[in-house]
């Protein structure tokens, strides 16, 4: 090619709602319960793949859920930095073996830096686990205009041991070494009884689907971690007035809990 010539790569129409033909929907969920190996789910598919995992685990229903917030570690911090806060959600199952975070970030967002996850216990290693089980499909380019719901199994049992042994471990608040910390400030901020009668690890990947494929657009002021953490929260307990932790979001926040409730059509991804 001549230097400086440029090229358009076309992918298939697939690729605009999805990662793999047969199971669209930009939702993924790492587990280390399915097949007593650690396996990386995404798309409709997930749901029959939870569906076929241990009883104990495909029928527990979640109980309680606490919504988070940090801000990045960084070695210094900008001003736009120090008012940056990152928001999930943690969901404590009746089973009480694990819990599972749940959060929404740029598309390809995780595969774009590697399979780097804070969640990860091996995030600083050349080659992490999260990055050996995602599969070729998901490995792109992160889109700072699209969003994709991220599901991570944690060993943690219960929000105390979470906000101990991952949120404080990893942060300014802990003994980490400052090159090594994750977190500034972290703080759970509120916490609730799941609402929704049986509400299982399958019902918690359909309710996302749905939720993604209405409200998939990703922008810094309207729709991020945090506007889909109030969703959700306010969602599976009922809170009609959950708000972004945010001040400056809550100004224009809606919320959107009807996006979870039903099936997509995967004939296109509308703006929120």
């Amino acid at each position: 090619l001549v230097k400086g010539s440029r090229a358009i790569f076309m992918a298939p129409a697939w690729t605009a709602i999805g990662w793999a033909p047969g199971s669209p929907g930009f939702v993924w969920w790492f587990t280390e319960h399915k097949a007593g190996e650690p396996r990386l789910l995404f798309g409709e598919s997930i749901q029959s793949d939870l569906d076929n995992s241990d009883a104990e685990i495909a029928l527990a229903t979640a109980t309680h859920v606490h919504a988070f917030a940090h801000r990045y570690a960084k070695q210094a911090e900008t001003f736009r930095d120090q008012n940056t806060w990152h928001t999930g959600l943690l969901i404590e199952w009746s089973h009480r073996r694990f819990c599972t975070v749940v959060e929404v970030g740029f598309l390809h967002g995780v595969s774009g830096y590697g399979g780097k996850c804070n969640w990860f216990a091996d995030k600083n290693e050349a080659s992490p686990l999260l990055d050996k089980v995602m599969p070729d499909s998901l490995k792109k380019p992160y889109d700072e205009s699209l969003s994709e719901v991220r599901m991570t199994d944690v060993p943690m049992r219960n929000k105390d041991e979470f906000f101990e042994d991952m949120l404080i471990k990893y942060s300014n608040k802990g003994s980490m070494p400052a090159d090594l910390q994750r977190f500034f400030d972290p703080t759970v901020f509120t916490t609730g009884m799941v609402r929704i009668r049986n509400c299982t690890p399958s019902e918690i990947a359909a309710f996302c689907l749905n939720y993604i494929s209405r409200a998939g657009d990703y922008g810094l002021m309207t729709a991020n971690c945090q506007t889909f953490a109030a969703d959700f929260y306010g969602f599976l307990t009922g809170t009609q007035g959950a708000a972004p932790f945010s001040n400056f979001l809550r100004v224009g926040y809606q919320q959107r809990t009807m996006a979870f409730l039903y099936r997509p059509t995967y004939t296109e991804r509308p703006s929120a």
